[in-house]
């Protein structure tokens, strides 16, 4: 303040004591002094150095942050993958289970789902599209438990269809009754 009466006093401006005390009021209120100023920029600049800082710290945390998020997401995926593989097996060992079965015939559908049941219970190992010891248990069940199984029926026809009359022969009458295995008379 003290340099602006010295410079308008150097103009040749003369202030009154009123006009002094309005400037002193005015000059108070709106500027800074060189040395507030000087304290303030040196605040900014120690403030900016802090926020670079901060950045800083701060990129590093998203950094991390975004890695455990992504460690999560794998360790979620995971496990889906692991619980998918083991949904997987177990369906493919329910339906080798069901295609060895299927190579038997049983007295009932019940029968046979009661088989099954009891097959998958057992827990035999699945390795190289074969069930280890599978075969074997099912053709034990077989001698001890015959009654689970269907009985063997004989076919329809019980003698051969061959005739001793060639399929070449001119009679057709004689073709017919070979091919039912009769002698024509």
């Amino acid at each position: 303040m003290d340099k602006i009466l010295e410079l308008l006093k150097k103009l040749g401006i003369e202030l009154t004591a009123d006009q002094t005390a309005q400037i002193k009021e005015v000059v108070g209120k709106e500027f800074v002094s060189a040395a507030d100023a000087a304290k303030t920029a040196a605040k900014v600049e120690e403030l900016t150095k802090q926020l670079a800082e901060r950045d800083s710290d701060l990129e590093k945390l998203k950094a991390d942050n975004k890695s455990d998020e992504l460690n999560k997401q794998i360790a979620e995926l995971s496990e889906k993958y692991k619980t998918a593989t083991e949904q997987l097996a177990a369906q493919e060992t329910d339906y080798a289970a069901e295609k060895l079965l299927s190579g038997y015939k049983f007295a009932s559908e019940r029968v046979k789902n009661s088989v099954l049941a009891e097959f998958k219970s057992k827990g035999f190992k699945y390795e190289n599209g074969a069930f280890v010891g599978g075969k074997e248990y099912l053709e034990e069940l077989k001698k001890n438990e015959p009654d689970a199984f269907a009985k063997e029926t004989p076919g329809l026809f019980m003698d051969s269809t061959q005739g001793n009359v060639s399929a070449d022969a001119n009679n057709l009458e004689t073709q017919i009754f070979s091919g039912f295995g009769l002698k024509n008379n």
